[in-house]
């Protein structure tokens, strides 16, 4: 029965199943700051602050022969199943052009959302129901946490961040989201997206902070739309932001390294990645528990409601009310199914890899170094 009520759960979320890596052991100085537990996607974006905090960590590691001051670092968030190859990977790039490396551990103190901050049942994907918005915080709380070591350079640090990771790195730059989180004059130098989710649009998501932010993303990804990423830095162009965005041809998810020791891996279940979002405050909320925390719909859902069919509508609020009624915070609503994949392909390119390594390397040489 709990398995049956899992795969449910995976389901009514449009969560694909990935690689889940266990708590890592790497080497290095592991360093605790406060950040926020597991919530919800509608009290992050209400700036509803938990009434407690939590304990996190990070790996702080310095290249070989590092000066005992104004060492420039890179803040890295990790993909949602945790800490990989890749992960590794990018240190190991930084560590050898002579960066410092802050590895943040945004899982293992949220191994299960437990029944607070409105959850009414432990959940085994804390991911599913921030959408990983948490890792904006815990790019802030490493921010000021690094800002305040003695041996590094509080100007020169950046941010690269994997998958679910990457959302952080991207969004933390939003200066609504910098308010509500953030501490006040601090600001990344640079921020470089790997594949990130940008397929829900935020209010005020283009009013963003002077960093530099590079994504790169694969042509072929599966499990996050390339278009929503361009249209999104089309956007920020527009606002003058120093910002863009590489495409790797013939390049799926998680391109950089071999996961497991495998060239490809394919992931079943529903995900909805490649479904369109926009942050929605006009929900008809006489139609949903007065505790629902949804707060993201797929574009043109508001219009898409005003037209529909009695029966339509009592067929979504029905599935709304089944999962509420087992306890899952789940933000988003869609109206239109068919954007969900059922399988996944994360996949290690050789020429891509080395080609992000060299944009990348670039990058950050003249934006943290100089």
């Amino acid at each position: 029965m709990k398995k049956i009520l899992l795969i449910l759960f995976l389901l009514s979320i449009g969560f694909s199943t990935t690689v889940f890596a266990k708590e890592w052991k790497g080497k290095g100085e592991r360093i605790e700051f406060s950040s926020m537990p597991a919530m919800t996607i509608k009290d992050f974006l209400e700036g509803n602050k938990p009434n407690r905090e939590i304990t996190i960590w990070g790996t702080l590691n310095f290249p070989a022969n590092a000066a005992d001051k104004n060492v420039p670092v890179v803040v890295i968030l990790h993909g949602g199943g945790g800490i990989s190859e890749i992960e590794e990977h990018w240190i190991n790039v930084f560590n050898t052009m002579g960066l410092a490396t802050f590895m943040v551990d945004s899982n293992s103190a949220r191994k299960k959302c437990k029944k607070d901050n409105n959850f009414k049942k432990a959940f085994p994907f804390c991911n599913a129901i921030n959408r990983g918005m948490n890792r904006v915080i815990d790019g802030y709380g490493a921010l000021e946490l690094l800002s305040k070591h003695p041996r590094i350079d509080p100007k020169r640090i950046g941010c690269l961040g994997i998958s679910l990771g990457a959302r952080g790195c991207l969004y933390l730059n939003v200066k609504r989201f910098q308010k509500m989180w953030g501490t006040p004059g601090m600001e990344f130098a640079a921020s470089v997206p790997m594949y990130p989710p940008c397929n829900v649009i935020f209010k005020e998501d283009d009013e963003i902070t002077n960093t530099a932010i590079r994504i790169h993303v694969g042509e072929k990804d599966t499990y996050f739309p390339v278009d929503s990423c361009i249209n999104y830095v089309v956007r920020l162009k527009a606002k003058g932001k120093d910002v863009d965005i590489k495409v790797y041809s013939n390049t799926h998810h998680g391109f950089e390294k071999k996961i497991a020791g495998k060239q490809i891996i394919k992931t079943q279940g529903h995900n909805d990645g490649r479904c369109y979002y926009e942050e929605n405050t006009s929900l008809p909320l006489t139609e949903m528990a007065p505790d629902d925390v949804a707060i993201i719909t797929q574009i043109g859902f508001n219009e898409w409601y005003a037209s529909a069919t009695e029966k339509d509508k009592k067929k979504l609020f029905k599935r709304l009310k089944m999962r509420h009624k087992f306890g899952w915070r789940i933000p988003q609503i869609w109206h239109d199914r068919s954007c969900i994949s059922k399988s996944n392909t994360l996949a290690y390119n050789k020429k891509s890899s080395a080609e992000a390594k060299k944009l990348v390397s670039k990058f950050f040489n003249s934006t943290l170094k100089q």
